[in-house]
């Protein structure tokens, strides 16, 4: 990991990677560091000439700007072991997952723009990698709604393990059939080709066409489909989120004119054809279609500039999110009311489980009681954590002891004795956020800030 970001947390972790939370000390903003392992966790990194192919790619995929796509700042691999990683934008903001469990399926003009912009995103990066592809991650977990006043909407998340060919790492529009499924509630329904405005018709057509179409056709599809203008061609994405680099400045050797980068990009194509085959060998993935778009007759060109959503669509999208976020004002405000007055009848202290009181709380010192139930790491051991359950849900509020400022004394030795009785938690709330996250942590740095009470 290059000395640019400094590790702040452990966000995830499965077989396929881990997500860091980081600050990049160059910008002195936040964003995600994903190590991740092309042939899995044992399978080793990239040969020289594969790094090579992907170093070019993230300096393409560097140069693009798209609301609705998590940004690359930038990439590279590990020199110790060869094992890839890429760093993008930090989105803060809820998952579409986090708000359907909570409000259940989007509405009609919503998942259109949702789908929309997925499949937008998908053919501007099949024509910046070459090939197309869903490049996007398509998980509900991972598509985050935009929580600050950007009005950014949506936002996808490029999969590396897709991009260099992963295993079991589907690439076709089948992902896009089972997203519209999960955020409309069409999952195992036949659907009426009036429903959603047109959008079930749309959706019955793909389900039989996900493997010979293109995307192109599919967003002309879903154009006609729902009634709105037909959509622009790649070339004209490419020139509209084609942005200047901002990066690390390179020797002079490293600045080459166009034609020369465009060169480069042929030959990191070229590399990358002889990693997917070793990779593909190895892992037995399936062949990705490459067969160019279908042209329609109920479509035609757009004339003159193209716009990427009309006002009309984008006020709609803005008013229900709006509508969502009321709402879940109005109701998180009640809980937070009931929790104080919990609070209140216990003299001010909070009990463990008044999470929304909590979060309420961030930035300001709070007196937490809970039993000690076990004693946890954070995944670098750098931070070690006070549990109130012994199978907590990611969002349960802990205690949070930072090794490398606490206090000495302050062990997990001295503080395993104290499992099963019932403590209090002197200190500052800080939430610890990614993805769906929203987690409250009480900052304990020293002995004095555990009060046993039996």
């Amino acid at each position: 990991m290059i000395r640019r970001f400094q590790i702040e947390d452990l966000i995830a972790q499965d077989a396929s990677g881990v997500i860091f939370r980081a600050f990049d000390s160059e910008t002195g903003k936040t964003v995600a560091v994903r190590r991740f392992f092309p042939f899995g966790v044992d399978g080793g990194g990239l040969h020289a000439d594969e790094q090579t192919a992907y170093n070019i790619a993230v300096d393409r995929l560097a140069g693009l700007s798209h609301p609705a796509l998590r940004s690359v700042i930038c990439g590279g691999c590990d020199p110790v072991d060869s094992i890839p990683f890429i760093a993008t934008e930090w989105v803060e903001g809820p998952s579409i997952q986090a708000v359907i469990q909570q409000q259940g399926p989007l509405a009609t003009e919503v998942a259109t723009h949702l789908i929309t912009q997925a499949l937008e995103v998908c053919e501007l990066l099949s024509h910046v990698l070459a090939e197309e592809a869903v490049w996007v991650e398509t998980e509900l977990q991972t598509i985050i709604t935009s929580s600050d006043s950007s009005s950014r909407g949506f936002t996808f998340w490029i999969s590396p393990l897709k991009w260099l060919g992963g295993r079991d790492k589907s690439r076709g529009l089948e992902s896009i059939v089972t997203l519209t499924e999960q955020i409309m509630g069409w999952q195992g329904r036949s659907v009426m080709d009036h429903a959603g405005h047109g959008l079930g018709g749309w959706l019955k057509w793909l389900r039989n066409a996900a493997a010979t179409t293109s995307l192109h056709e599919a967003r002309e599809m879903l154009a006609a489909s729902v009634g709105v203008e037909p959509p622009p061609p790649a070339k004209t994405l490419a020139a509209q989120a084609t942005r200047p680099l901002v990066k690390t400045p390179k020797p002079p050797s490293f600045k080459v004119p166009w034609v020369i980068n465009f060169g480069l990009a042929l030959l990191a194509i070229g590399l990358g054809a002889g990693f997917l085959m070793r990779q593909r060998a190895k892992q037995a993935s399936p062949q990705v279609r490459t067969s160019a778009p279908a042209p329609t007759n109920a479509q035609t060109a757009p004339q003159g500039p193209v716009i990427l959503s009309d006002a009309a669509q984008a006020s709609r999208r803005a008013a229900e999110l709006s509508a969502l976020a009321r709402q879940a004002d109005q109701q998180h405000a009640i809980i937070v009311a009931q929790q104080q007055d919990a609070a209140q009848k216990m003299g001010g202290v909070i009990a463990w489980t008044s999470r929304e009181l909590l979060v309420h709380n961030e930035g300001t010192q709070v007196v937490v009681e809970g039993v000690l139930e076990k004693i946890d790491f954070s995944g670098t051991r750098k931070t070690l954590y006070l549990m109130f359950s012994k199978e907590p849900d990611e969002n349960d509020p802990r205690g949070a002891v930072i090794l490398k400022t606490a206090a000495a004394d302050l062990s997990a030795e001295w503080l395993t004795p104290l499992i099963g009785k019932k403590i209090r938690l002197h200190g500052m709330v800080k939430m610890q956020k990614g993805f769906d996250l929203k987690r409250p942590e009480i900052q304990i740095k020293e002995r004095a800030s555990v009060e046993v009470i039996e």
